[in-house]
């Protein structure tokens, strides 16, 4: 009786000693980073009010991203910044496959209801692929921008010289932050639509998501002229 009872306690501590062990590991897992995003991967940067910048994109002016593939094409799609001050996403139209584009050209537009806005092609090249699942899911732009939510493959003409014009890395960064501040400005000098000043800037003067989606419509105008058409293309 008494060498069943010791080998029943060796077994109890055995199970909790695993027990223990166990939740140990548990709490080292939680304690470990979680699985980088792609986005992640690719070295991304946060600028000004938690804007997305990954350091391997090349960034245009007219808030298109440009990302290079081995085989000599570029994926392009809207970036984070644009996303977020338009909100809500209804549609995409799309470019024609086999259309010849020159960089300053609309190559996509983006639908909110009955207003649009225009992106400008930030490269010369023909529209050789266009991401259908924004057909069916436009709001894949909002979900992942850099990933998912990619617009359209051009076969460029003339890369070398127009990369010069964008973005990269560090100087990617700081020229979003201009941006941002930019952006800020343009709301604080422009009436909100039925909405209170409290609900389009958070604490601390941190602009919301979607901010446009509350603005009156010479401010989305606006917007769409000095964000996404800026005067460079008058000299490109």
């Amino acid at each position: 009786m008494v060498a069943l009872f010791v080998i029943l306690t060796v077994i109890a501590f055995i199970a909790i000693d695993a027990l223990v062990q166990r939740a140990e590991a548990r709490e080292q897992r939680r304690a470990q980073p979680t699985a980088l995003t792609s986005r992640e991967r690719r070295g991304s940067v946060l600028a000004l009010e938690g804007v997305s910048v990954p350091q391997g994109m090349f960034f245009d002016v007219g808030h298109t991203w440009v990302d290079l593939d081995s085989s000599g094409r570029v994926r392009v799609g809207v970036d984070d910044f644009a996303q977020r001050a338009i909100g809500r996403i209804d549609a995409v139209e799309m470019p024609e496959v086999g259309r010849p584009v020159r960089r300053g050209e609309t190559l996509f537009v983006v639908r909110q209801g009955e207003r649009t806005a225009a992106f400008v092609a930030p490269v010369d090249g023909v529209v050789a692929a266009v991401n259908e699942r924004l057909a069916r899911h436009a709001d894949a732009i909002k979900i992942d921008p850099y990933e998912q939510g990619w617009v359209c493959v051009l076969r460029p003409r003339n890369l070398a010289q127009h990369l010069r014009r964008l973005a990269v890395a560090g100087e990617a960064t700081t020229w979003m932050n201009k941006e941002i501040e930019r952006f800020r400005q343009l709301i604080a000098a422009h009436p909100f639509k039925a909405m209170a000043r409290g609900q389009v800037l958070q604490d601390g003067g941190r602009l919301t998501d979607g901010v446009l989606e509350m603005m009156d419509d010479e401010t989305w105008s606006r917007f769409t002229r000095e964000f996404l058409h800026p005067d460079e293309w008058a000299r490109a």
